[in-house]
């Protein structure tokens, strides 16, 4: 179990800094913002919510796993470990929504011609 812990831990760690928006070559978002890129924004954050729906899914099917073949698993308790990968799974979720959102509100300063 506690390798399964650590395992878990190295993901989620992976994930959060992968999670950061990166802009490489690309102007930070604040200067993003004040230079007028709103279109290159919300292309950014839509991209980021289809990442994000995609390591939900993961999570998901990972949690899926432990609960059909808990053979495969060394854990002693598969339900605690099927929980915590639906639950990183609804924290993706989550900020797929936030970044559809920041998205849509790009779009919509593009459409305002902002």
């Amino acid at each position: 179990m506690l390798n399964a812990i650590k395992l878990v831990s190295l993901l989620m760690a992976f994930s959060l800094v992968f999670a950061v928006p990166s802009f490489a070559g690309v102007d930070s978002p604040e200067s993003s913002i004040a230079s007028g890129k709103h279109r290159q924004l919300a292309s950014h954050y839509a991209e980021q919510a289809a990442d994000f729906k995609a390591k939900a899914r993961f999570w998901d099917n990972t949690a899926e796993s432990y609960e059909h073949h808990p053979e495969l698993y060394s854990a002693t308790d598969i339900a605690d470990e099927a929980a915590h990968c639906r639950q990183i799974a609804r924290n993706y979720r989550k900020m797929a929504d936030e970044a559809s959102q920041l998205a849509a509100e790009h779009l919509n300063m593009v459409r305002k011609g902002q």
